[in-house]
């Protein structure tokens, strides 16, 4: 979030500063006020919009990673951050938001104070309802200056006098301009803003703008000596109400000047005209795409040559997340390329059925069962892999199950969509078997292959994936493998030797009733069981944060060790109740649970149990 506010916030400024340069070298101090207010204006609209704008009017093919990633954090391609908390409550990115917000808030606070202040102004003195404006009389010092339709004048100034006249023009002037309205925009616009230091330069010109404005209407036959008077009848004032319009805001010299100053500018038209192109150019900065050159290559599209039914399971969905790092989900990015498979299938004469289109949790053996029930020609599950240890193993594997029935079908389909995944990707050169025996793999009754799509814990991988190029040319090689593997007409005599997986993956596999490895649940500060973790509801939930490794332990001691789930409910909510205890059983009725070491008995939920004279005991 912080980044991509930022870099928002360094378009804003960018903008503006190229706007803001262009009014400096070609419209300051020019004799076409009107035109300036407008452009000044707009300068501010403009850059505080056109960052918003994403067009896609011309395209750059890129083969550099380096490119691609670079646009994609410019142009907001990527996704948010996911925060894994450790040992603070809040983090820098928190901090600086909150510090940005609380100015924010102060500006606006102060800017609703003087609003506030002129309005008391106005129903302490008597008003005078004129046409067009009220006339408010007062004996304060900053008067006179306008604000909305209101002229605070000064009693000791002579209305029937021509300088008084001259100044009434003036204040009339503002309101019929409706001046206030772009300070009260300028001030709104500083309170968010603050930190654009063009934007602060350009409510100061505006304002000048506005006295050069009403000096001419005011003053005839552009007369300096009637503008010296007219600024002489009054001393400047000690207070600032803005955002009133007093006629002492700002410098003489420059309102002297442009008084004198000729009208008609050199290339006046040209000036104004030019402003065109820069505010064109502006805007194909912000209407150009880069695309991975790779994922784009034309390539001959492979056609199944008969009817072929590909199963392809997202891995992990709902409440099972997978893996997490470099901002991204695991749930999230197999999704897309599932969606993807099935969105390009159709050029490739296969069927694609998901197991899921959405993010739904199903459980390994409801995924099975759906997929033996298509009666389809081939299973892939798609996943993305994450070592926290070794953050620079990146890559693509794909995995076999150990015990299959489709073992040599499946080894051919790994080594077809292997062989294609390579010509863009990194690969593990090898097909893998799987030591945990990946459920849904064990019980295909098709040929069935895993891919992991890379590490999301490696920042070149997660680069890769945030790009829609690559989930597409991911997409693209998996269905080019699987029609050639239909087709029985890719390179046979080059089928990947099947070895065993060097640790266990992430991928779902049956489920285990042992809970030895499992974190903590601390909820409101009490530990409680996995079961009562269950039955809090999401809408209750406040907060959660998650303790690793050291800072677990720091904590939380040795029980901490596999790592701490902190859950916080919102205030009021009450902690579930919790589950009714265990009834003593017999040792025959225990088949449903697994034995632990220490003469132990573990639940699915993850309770001890104990046995004594043949019952059964809860021990918490």
């Amino acid at each position: 979030m912080l980044q991509q506010i930022s870099i928002y916030l360094l378009k804003v400024t960018c903008t503006s500063g190229l706007l803001f340069l262009y009014y400096q070298l070609a419209l300051r101090n020019k004799q076409f006020h009107y035109y300036n207010r407008f452009y000044l204006l707009l300068s501010v609209a403009v850059s505080v919009v056109l960052p918003f704008i994403q067009l896609q009017w011309f395209t750059f093919f890129s083969s550099s990673p380096q490119t691609i990633h670079l646009y994609n954090i410019m142009y907001g391609n990527g996704e948010d951050d996911v925060t894994v908390r450790g040992s603070s409550a809040l983090n820098v990115e928190q901090i600086a938001l909150l510090v940005s917000a609380a100015i924010s808030f102060c500006l606006i606070v102060v800017l609703c104070i003087h609003v506030i202040k002129i309005k008391r102004l106005k129903k302490k003195y008597p008003v005078q309802k004129l046409p067009g404006f009220d006339f408010v009389n007062t004996d304060i010092s900053a008067a006179p200056f306008s604000f909305l339709k209101n002229i605070f004048w000064r009693s000791d100034i002579s209305l029937t006098g021509e300088t008084g006249k001259q100044i009434l023009r003036h204040e009339i002037t503002h309101i019929k301009q409706k001046h206030s309205w772009d300070k009260i925009f300028m001030q709104l616009v500083l309170c968010f803003y603050w930190i654009n230091p063009f934007y602060h330069f350009i409510k100061k010109e505006l304002f000048l703008i506005h006295e050069f404005i009403a000096d001419e209407k005011a003053v005839e036959r552009s007369d300096a000596d009637a503008f010296a008077k007219m600024l002489l009848t009054a001393h400047f004032g000690k207070l600032n109400f803005l955002p009133a319009q007093s006629i002492f805001y700002s410098p003489i010299k420059r309102r002297l000047i442009m008084l004198t100053t000729s009208k008609k500018p050199g290339f006046s038209y040209l000036r104004r005209i030019l402003v065109l192109p820069l505010i064109a150019s502006l805007v194909c900065l912000f209407a150009f795409t880069v695309k991975n050159k790779n994922a784009v290559a034309s390539a001959p599209i492979i056609k199944a040559a008969r009817p072929f039914v590909l199963v392809v399971d997202a891995g992990h969905g709902g409440k099972d997340n997978g893996a997490i790092g470099n901002g991204l989900n695991e749930k999230d990015v197999t999704l897309k390329i599932a969606e993807k498979i099935r969105s390009f299938s159709s050029q490739y004469g296969i069927n694609v059925v998901l197991t899921r289109d959405n993010d739904v949790y199903m459980s390994p053996q409801q995924k099975s069962d759906f997929a033996n029930a298509q009666h389809g020609d081939a299973f892939i599950s798609i996943h993305i892999n994450a070592d926290e240890n070794q953050t620079a193993q990146s890559g693509f594997e794909i995995l076999l199950a150990k015990n299959n029935t489709q073992t040599s079908p499946s080894t051919v389909l790994g080594s077809a969509i292997l062989q294609n995944l390579q010509t863009d990707f990194t690969v593990t050169q090898a097909l893998l078997q799987s030591v945990s025996n990946v459920f849904v793999l064990k019980n295909s009754s098709t040929p069935a292959a895993l891919i992991e799509c890379g590490y999301l814990t490696n920042t070149n991988d997660a680069s890769t994936l945030k790009d829609d190029a690559n989930i597409e040319l991911i997409a693209k090689n998996i269905l080019k493998g699987v029609a050639m593997y239909a087709n029985n007409s890719f390179d046979k005599s080059n089928l990947y030797q099947l070895k065993p997986a060097a640790k266990d993956t992430n991928a779902p596999t049956q489920p285990k009733l042992d809970a030895a490895n499992k974190p903590i649940y601390v909820l409101n500060g009490k530990t409680i069981t996995e079961s009562e973790m269950k039955a809090i509801k999401p809408n209750d939930i406040e907060s959660i944060n998650i303790w690793k490794d050291k800072d677990a332990i720091d904590k939380y001691g040795t029980k901490g060790k596999n790592g701490v789930v902190e859950i916080r409910l919102k205030q009021g909510i009450p902690a579930p109740p919790p589950p009714p205890p265990l009834p003593a059983v017999s040792r025959d009725t225990l088949s449903i649970i697994n034995p632990s070491a220490n003469n132990k008995l573990i639940t699915e939920d993850g309770r001890y149990l104990t046995t004594e004279n043949n019952k059964t005991l809860i021990a918490e």
